[in-house]
């Protein structure tokens, strides 16, 4: 059953254009959604497919303001907030954030445009779509253009299976300059590839991803786009496209597989309990047959296939779980340290990795770096960028979409519902932003359009300009009230003290490989890790000596004055010592350089001293026991003298060495520099004017319900409705004898 054979005869309320019909509508609206999707593969060779978005919806906003009042669906507020937040955002793109490497350069206005860009489009499409004529943009072809799209999706994933070292160089690539074109942000969007190389199963492993950046981009747009293949590729219309629809069904496992998308496989199988469900409480037992039948028979040849066995390895290696879970625990814990109204406006590096401070990735461990604050999922970017505010607006979006359209009345709804599903699964472990956030978005629109004409429009959305009149109604209250915050936000970042770091930095000598008491190197007391030398830093005797060389009396306190960062994969260490004053601060960190060097030092003699001893008793008692004149000459004896002279003869030597070796600790490559700690004003200031500018909203919005909930009585007092205090008796005796004494209820109709 197509789409246009679901479209309701009969509807209440006005609608946002005629009627639908049968035939094929007018494309003329249409064109920048079919320009997008149909092209989309020559797009992604051209190095088009991430920008294409973009710059299409300028003439998708330009059809939208022409056409007529604008409607918005109840609960974009919601979204609007969100953007807002986005937007002023941009503010703490240099602030530090707690655990993540300090400063950053222009880079981060980069990526910081091209996520407000996407977050845009997003918005405009969703609004275009929700408010064009189904004449100018039909659900039907809307429909078929995102089925063809899940089409392009199982091509390119075959294509990484079938040729997985397939890339090109795009014209964009081509055209950039080099400086442009080498940075890995823009590289992963322009550069097109058919596969991602992974060791993830202790073996390499090629996952699909064409025509998309990643993997999991590749699954996340397969699942989005499932539930519109489904709709239009099955059913009396869909015509040629019917035999074909089971086949590319069919092939759709053998990439779904290898790409190891649990996420994928978690949504596909949530999707398909939705879908039972559904065909059980409509009653529809003849699709709920043949569901059941595709589904056993699919499983039956699946278990038999060698999908099989990558599916269960892939299952089996569970280990990235728990550096994910680390990841964004750290996320959220330096959002609410650093900036929890506004967030950090993008993405940060983390300071070393999990395993070190010195972690990072090399040419034999690409996956050694951890990624950076705020990725591996559409949530944990939302609230490391925007805050918990930003985030929890953009979730009451999402929240009261499912809240409209869960009942599912209709198999565009259930589409839509099941999409938003896939999206609450997929937030967590999937960053969305791009092409899957622009199909739901799309979903969204033609979800609320079909829903308006059984609804009506007015029950269902705000106009747009009744939304800016309260907007210019209020607007001195909110100036004020944004205002009145900045300026406690700048008060209160006045108050806090005027803090000073100083660092100084330090290559520390390799640690010696001593030997054992038999001549062999000792393994258990080898190499020292740059972890073990920071945690030195921070002991209880390198704290004495710095608390004594500055007079402090409190070891414990000047602790927390101190911290330590290393260069990846180096033995270069950096002190940091911070304090009120400049010159204490700079003094501190000179003394926590010595002491630290004097104590690494003493420990280096300490342990060669152990170990000289060591040797030379086992030379004396080798000595003591390859005495010939006590010992028969035999020729075992002989064997065994020349093992000992063997023995011996190394351990002298080591002894040698040892005696001569040096325990220098290390030295200083760069001295100690003093700089003031910003105190991250624009983040204080900005997070104020919003709780200010919220303040006024939330004004707004009570003066405006007691506007349309209350009416003027005689005498010029405001009363409550009475349906606003049904329920009580005590509240309805009152009125009756209200009425008996002056013959008028207090809560009578308006007047």
């Amino acid at each position: 059953m197509s789409v246009m054979q679901l479209q309701p005869r009969h509807t209440k309320g006005p609608v946002p254009g005629p009627d639908p019909v049968l035939r094929l509508p007018s494309r003329r609206n249409a064109w920048p959604l079919m320009v997008l999707l149909i092209g989309y593969p020559v797009w992604w060779l051209l190095g088009l497919n991430n920008l294409l978005p973009l710059a299409l919806a300028v003439p998708m906003l330009i059809q939208l303001l022409r056409q007529g009042p604008i409607r918005l669906p109840r609960g974009t507020g919601w979204l609007l907030l969100f953007l807002l937040w986005v937007v002023v955002s941009v503010v703490a793109l240099w602030a530090d954030a707690p655990g993540a490497v300090p400063g950053g350069g222009p880079e981060r206005l980069l990526v910081f445009g091209y996520r407000l860009g996407w977050y845009a489009a997003c918005t405009i499409v969703f609004l275009w779509v929700a408010n064009a004529r189904e004449d100018n943009v039909s659900t039907l072809r809307v429909t078929r253009l995102l089925g063809w799209m899940f089409v392009v999706t199982v091509a390119g994933g075959l294509l990484g299976v079938l040729a997985p070292k397939f890339e090109v160089t795009s014209l964009v690539e081509t055209l950039l300059p080099r400086s442009l074109s080498s940075n890995p942000f823009l590289q992963s969007l322009i550069h097109p590839a058919a596969a991602n190389l992974t060791t993830f199963l202790g073996r390499e492993e090629y996952r699909p991803i064409a025509p998309f950046d990643f993997a999991n981009s590749w699954g996340s747009n397969l699942s989005m786009l499932l539930p519109f293949f489904l709709l239009t590729w099955f059913g009396k219309r869909a015509g040629w496209r019917v035999p074909l629809a089971p086949v590319i069904l069919a092939a759709s496992a053998i990439p779904i597989v290898y790409s190891m998308n649990r996420g994928l496989w978690i949504s596909l199988g949530a999707g398909a309990v939705v879908l039972l469900v559904y065909l059980v409480i409509k009653g529809r037992a003849r699709s709920l047959l043949v569901v059941v039948a595709a589904v056993v028979i699919a499983a039956a040849l699946f278990s038999g296939s060698p999908l099989a066995t990558l599916s269960s390895d892939t299952l089996d290696s569970a280990h990235s779980d728990d550096r994910r879970a680390t990841l964004l625990t750290q996320t959220v814990a330096s959002t609410i340290e650093g900036s929890p109204i506004i967030g950090f406006g993008s993405t940060r590096n983390l300071q070393g990795s999990f395993a070190s401070i010195a972690g990072g990735s090399t040419p034999d461990c690409p996956a050694c770096a951890v990624p950076p604050l705020g990725t591996q999922g559409q949530l944990w970017l939302v609230i490391f960028s925007q805050g918990l505010v930003g985030a929890g607006f953009f979730l009451m979006f999402f929240l009261s979409r499912i809240r409209a359209h869960w009942r599912a009345r209709t198999p565009l709804e259930l589409a839509g519902a099941t999409i938003l599903l896939f999206f609450m699964i997929q937030m967590f472990i999937y960053d969305t932003l791009g092409l899957p956030l622009f199909t739901i978005m799309i979903t969204l629109g033609l979800v609320w359009r079909e829903r308006s004409r059984t609804a009506g429009v007015t029950d269902t959305s705000r106009s747009l300009g009744d939304f800016a009149a309260t907007g210019r109604r209020y607007m001195p209250v909110l100036l004020v009230c944004s205002l009145v915050g900045g300026i406690a936000g700048l008060a209160l970042t006045r108050a806090q003290p005027t803090a000073y770091s100083s660092a100084v930095t330090l290559l520390l000598a390799p640690s010696p490989m001593y030997l054992s008491a038999d001549g062999t190197e000792d393994t258990k007391t080898g190499q020292v890790t740059i972890d073990t030398e920071a945690a030195l830093v921070q002991s209880r005797r390198t704290v004495e000596m710095v608390d004594s060389s500055l007079g402090l009396q409190d070891p414990d306190a000047l602790r927390s004055r101190i911290s330590v960062s290393a260069a990846p994969n180096t033995l270069v260490l950096t002190l940091n010592y911070s304090d009120e004053s400049a010159a204490r601060s700079l003094s501190g960190a000179k003394a926590l350089a010595e002491a630290y060097l004097s104590v690494r030092s003493d420990g280096l003699s300490q342990r060669r001293d152990q170990v000289l001893r060591a040797l030379q008793d086992q030379l004396s008692r080798l000595q003591a026991t390859s005495d010939t004149t006590t010992t028969p000459i035999t020729a075992n004896s002989q064997i065994r003298f020349a093992y000992i002279s063997a023995v011996a003869e190394r351990l002298h030597s080591a002894i040698d060495n040892l005696t001569m070796s040096s325990t220098t600790a290390g030295e200083v490559i760069r001295p100690a520099s003093v700089s003031k700690v910003r105190g991250q004003p624009e983040v204080y200031i900005a997070s104020s004017a919003l709780i200010g500018f919220l303040a006024a909203v939330a004004l707004a919005l009570a003066v405006d319900f007691i506007r349309t909930h209350s009416h003027v009585a005689p005498g010029g007092r405001r009363r409550w409705p009475l349906r606003l205090v049904r329920g009580s008796r005590r509240s309805s005796s009152f009125a009756d004898r209200a009425l008996r004494r002056t013959g008028t209820r207090p809560f009578g109709p308006s007047q």
